[in-house]
C-alpha cells in the first residue's frame, strides 16, 4: 500500500506564508491544526483582510465579538510586515491604523460605519510614522477628517499610487499637492467639501469625482498624464457641464475616457438652476470612449434631461464608443427626442446599450442617437433577462449590424 507522503509540509516557511497569506482569515486561521509545522504558521501571513462586520438584531453580543476577534489577530500576529490591509464595518479604527502602518503595509483599506468612530480624534495619529512611506493605496470610507489632517496625512506618503476617500466628515478644502506617484484618485460622496486642489500629480491618469457639494470647485494644475474622468452628478443635479466648463482647455483636451452617472426624477425640469440651455459649450475633442449611466425615476418630462446627454455626446468630436446605461421607470412623455434637442452631428462608431429593458424612454433615447450617429458601424444590445432580449429584437429588427446579449 502507497504511503502518501505530505510534500507542501516540507516547503521552505516563507512560501508556506505566502500560500496561506492567499486566504481568508479563518481559513488561514485553521491551518493550525494541520501539524506543528503549521501550528504559528498564520500569525505570519501577510495579507490581513477581515470579513464584512454584519450587524445581527437578535445577537446582541455580535459587535463585541467582532470586535475581539479583530484585537485578537492584530495582538497575535508575529510577522515583521504585512502586505495589506483590510477593515470594513467595526473595530478601533486609531489601532488597526497605527497596526498597519508599524508594519509597514502596501494596501491599507479601512470603512467604517459605527458613530464612535466618527467622532475619533485624528490628530493622536501618528503623523511622524515611516509607514506613511510605505502605502501604495490608501482607501478610508465613512471617516471624520479635518483639512489639516487629511493634508498632513497624505502629504507623507510619498509613494501613494491609488487614493479613494469616500463619505468623509468635516472637510471643507480638500488639497492634494506634489504626489508624484499617485495614478489613481477616487473623491466621493464630498457632501460639505467647498474646493478641490489638485497640483503636480505628474502620475495621475484616473479620477473620479461622485456626489460633490453643488458649489465644490476643482482646481487642477500640472496632471499631463490625466485623461480618465469618472463623475458622479449628485441626484438631480446636472453638474458635469459646468465642472467641464471651469476646467482649463489643456486640462480638457488630454481627456479620452469619461464615465458619467447621474439621476434625474419627478422634480426636475428645465426651469431648474442646475438645467442649463446652453450645454457643453466646450469641445471634448480627445475622447475616445464614453459611458452614460442614467438612472431616471418617477413620471417626468425625462426627455427634457436627455437633451443634456446627447449634447455631452455631441461635445465629443472624436468619440469611438460610447455605452448607455439608462434604468428608468416608464414614462407619460411621448413627444419624440428631436422636438427637444434637434439633430446633433454624432461621431461614434459603435453603440452598447447596457441593462436593456425596452421602456419608452431607453427606446427614444437609443433610437435618437441611432438616427444622428452618421459614422455607426456596429450596436451591441445587452438585455437583462430573456423578455428583454425579446423586445430587443423587436425594436431594433431593423438596424443593421446589430447584435444582442443577454446577462
Amino acid at each position: 500500500m502507497a504511503i502518501h507522503e505530505d510534500r507542501i509540509s516540507q516547503l521552505p516557511r516563507d512560501i508556506l506564508i505566502s500560500i496561506i497569506s492567499r486566504l481568508s482569515l479563518r481559513e488561514a486561521t485553521s491551518t493550525c491544526i494541520l501539524s506543528t509545522r503549521w501550528r504559528h504558521l498564520h500569525t505570519y501571513i501577510t495579507q490581513l483582510n477581515f470579513p464584512k462586520y454584519v450587524h445581527k438584531i437578535n445577537e446582541i453580543s455580535t459587535l463585541s465579538n467582532y470586535e475581539s476577534m479583530v484585537d485578537h489577530v492584530l495582538n497575535s500576529h508575529r510577522g515583521s510586515r504585512i502586505k495589506e490591509f483590510s477593515l470594513n464595518g467595526e473595530g478601533n479604527f486609531e489601532s488597526c491604523f497605527k497596526f498597519a502602518l508599524n508594519k509597514k503595509a502596501e494596501i491599507i483599506h479601512i470603512a467604517m460605519y459605527n458613530e464612535k468612530d466618527l467622532d475619533l480624534d485624528f490628530l493622536r495619529l501618528p503623523s511622524t510614522n515611516n509607514g506613511l512611506q510605505c502605502l501604495k493605496d490608501l482607501s478610508l470610507f465613512g471617516l471624520k477628517l479635518t483639512d489639516q489632517y487629511f493634508e498632513l496625512l497624505v502629504s507623507n506618503c510619498t509613494t501613494l499610487e491609488s487614493l479613494t476617500v469616500k463619505l468623509s466628515y468635516e472637510l471643507k478644502n480638500v488639497s492634494i499637492v506634489g504626489l508624484s506617484k499617485l495614478k489613481r484618485l477616487n473623491l466621493s460622496s464630498f457632501m460639505e467639501v467647498e474646493s478641490i486642489v489638485i497640483r503636480d500629480a505628474i502620475s495621475l491618469v484616473s479620477l473620479t469625482l461622485q456626489q460633490l457639494s453643488s458649489g465644490c470647485t476643482v482646481q487642477f494644475s500640472n496632471t499631463p498624464k490625466l485623461t480618465k474622468l469618472n463623475f458622479g452628478e449628485r441626484f438631480g443635479k446636472f453638474m458635469l457641464a459646468e465642472f467641464l466648463d471651469r476646467m482649463s482647455s489643456c486640462i480638457s483636451d488630454q481627456l479620452q475616457v469619461m464615465h458619467l452617472s447621474t439621476s434625474v426624477d419627478f422634480f426636475m425640469h428645465k426651469s431648474d438652476p442646475h438645467f442649463h440651455d446652453e450645454l457643453f459649450r466646450i469641445d471634448l475633442v480627445n475622447i475616445k470612449y464614453l459611458e452614460l449611466e442614467i438612472t431616471i425615476m418617477g413620471f417626468c418630462r425625462s426627455l427634457y434631461m436627455l437633451r443634456h446627454f446627447c449634447r455631452l455626446v455631441e461635445a465629443c468630436s472624436s468619440l469611438d464608443k460610447l455605452v448607455i446605461k439608462c434604468t428608468c421607470t416608464p414614462t407619460y412623455d411621448k413627444c419624440r427626442l428631436e422636438s427637444y434637442v434637434g439633430q446633433c452631428k454624432l461621431s461614434f462608431k459603435y453603440l452598447e446599450i447596457m441593462g436593456y429593458l425596452g421602456t419608452p424612454t431607453q427606446l427614444e433615447l437609443a433610437l435618437y442617437v441611432i438616427r444622428n450617429a452618421a459614422s455607426l458601424e456596429k450596436v451591441t444590445v445587452v438585455a437583462n433577462d430573456q423578455d428583454a432580449l425579446a423586445r430587443a429584437r423587436h425594436d431594433f429588427r431593423h438596424i443593421r449590424s446589430v447584435s444582442f446579449l443577454v446577462i
